[in-house]
């Protein structure tokens, strides 16, 4: 069996080659802010994630379960000295301990890259 090699046309590949490029592009967001592919995958783990308690954004589909929310992402990323490190630090240290009150943060159990794209997130925040 003799192997064939498929040629595939220029215009299939250029587009290829443009939605790969609009992939990694800053775009703008429903604010008109423009968001870069990590801090749009951050809003996407926010909102599946950390949805449940914060208000996340504006537009998000369900209210916190909450009633004594924490704080919004908005007022988080409006304080004075908050830090993409020191966003990632307090998500992956500050868990939720049943036998202490008043409650903490539950761990969400994010990977590395997830926490970074959250306080990426959460940063942009700022500019809104």
């Amino acid at each position: 069996m003799v192997a064939r090699h498929v040629q595939l046309p220029a215009a299939l590949l250029a587009l290829a080659a443009a939605g790969l490029s609009a992939l990694c592009a800053p775009r703008a967001s429903a604010g008109g802010v423009t968001t870069t592919p990590e801090t749009a995958r951050g809003e996407h783990i926010a909102r599946l994630v950390c949805s449940a308690c914060h208000v996340v954004a504006v537009d998000q589909e369900y209210p916190p379960i909450l009633k004594q929310q924490p704080p919004s992402f908005a007022d988080i990323a409006k304080r004075p000295g908050i830090t993409a490190a020191y966003l990632e630090r307090f998500i992956t240290t500050t868990h939720w301990d049943v036998d202490k009150l008043p409650m903490s943060m539950p761990n969400p159990q994010l990977t590395r890259e997830e926490t970074q794209a959250v306080a990426h997130y959460i940063l942009s925040l700022r500019n809104r």
